[in-house]
């Protein structure tokens, strides 16, 4: 199969390498020049991939129309700030000849239309259909996926072929892919746990008064509240406590390889936002995440506590430990 994958940060050629290696030809777009030439010369993205040597067969471009020339498969991983740009320039694009599968494997909210990144790709891509569009989300980090670390994760969309398709293209020895006709609440899931995921690190920060039992709890109260939001716009409750839910939360709030939960972390020591986010090399997507889940759930007048507290610890300079106080203080109800 042809494949061509718009976007070349560590989870887009992790999923590059797999794809590779079970026998598809994989082209990339990145709209940087000097990634392409460094991509094409290295074989490898130490800021992004550190360690993981790149196929020769890997071909890149700047031009759009080249890289998705004859492409049987579109995936999209782009951090979700640029979701919309990128969409807008692929529908500017000419079409493939056949229409292709079309894979969004990144995981974020708009902070402009507060939709999911299926929905923006279909809304700028008029030649693309619903019933080919896959969300592929679930507890993958790039630099396991990308060393051959044993994975499960879901491939979801309304039409069965599609996430099937999707599920043959990417499985093997070491990645275990499951279909699902759940594509709001697999890409909720995918999004919003790295709201939470900020919780967990602000959690790992902070030196005293909190420790395992809090990151329990937070996980499992921060669960709720992704489903609460789910099940109102139309998600199955089956799905939170699956690979794109629970399974995803955990990993994302617990490893060390997660971004956002580094970014908690920091902010936890008595960093500020600004100076974390200007260090990092890496796209943490939690914090365009909690302002447009904060409007979303306020929108659709959602109770998520938690959402709400790394909203004002983020962008109002809320104290993390006042934050964490005023949760434990809330009014007391049955679970």
């Amino acid at each position: 199969m042809k494949v061509s994958i718009l976007g070349t940060g560590g989870w887009g050629l992790a999923l590059g390498k797999v794809l590779h290696g079970n026998g598809h030809y994989v082209s990339f777009w990145t709209p940087s020049l000097a990634e392409m030439e460094l991509l094409t010369k290295e074989r490898e993205y130490k800021d992004k991939l550190p360690g993981v040597k790149l196929p020769e067969e890997f071909k890149y471009s700047t031009d759009m129309d080249v890289a998705i020339d004859k492409a049987e498969m579109l995936i999209f991983v782009v951090p979700s700030q640029f979701m919309e740009s990128t969409a807008k320039q692929l529908g500017e694009c000419h079409a493939p000849e056949k229409n292709p599968i079309t894979v969004s494997a990144t995981k974020g909210i708009s902070e402009h239309s507060l939709k999911r990144m299926s929905d923006v790709i279909l809304s700028h891509v008029q030649w693309l259909s619903e019933d080919k569009m896959v969300a592929l989300s679930g507890p993958t980090h790039a630099e396991e996926v990308a060393r051959e670390v044993y994975t499960a994760i879901v491939a979801a969309s309304k039409n069965e072929l599609s996430a099937k398709s999707v599920q043959k293209a990417f499985s093997n020895k070491s990645l275990r892919v499951y279909t699902s006709h759940d594509i709001i609440g697999v890409e909720l899931c995918g999004s919003v746990k790295n709201v939470i995921a900020i919780a967990g690190g602000i959690i790992d920060g902070l030196e005293h008064g909190v420790g395992d039992n809090t990151k329990a709890a937070l996980i499992t109260r921060g669960l709720a509240e992704i489903r609460r939001l789910g099940e109102a716009l139309g998600a199955n409750s089956h799905t939170f406590a699956g690979l794109a839910g629970i399974g995803d939360l955990i990993v994302t709030c617990m490893s060390q390889h997660s971004r956002n939960r580094f970014v908690g972390e920091q902010i936890g020591r008595g960093k500020t936002l600004n100076d974390i986010l200007s260090n990092m090399k890496m796209v943490a997507e939690g914090v365009p995440t909690a302002r447009s889940t904060y409007e979303l759930a306020k929108n659709r007048e959602i109770e998520m506590p938690i959402v709400n507290a790394v909203y004002e610890t983020l962008f109002n300079n809320k104290n993390p430990r006042e934050a964490i106080e005023e949760l434990m203080a809330r009014g007391l109800k049955a679970e």
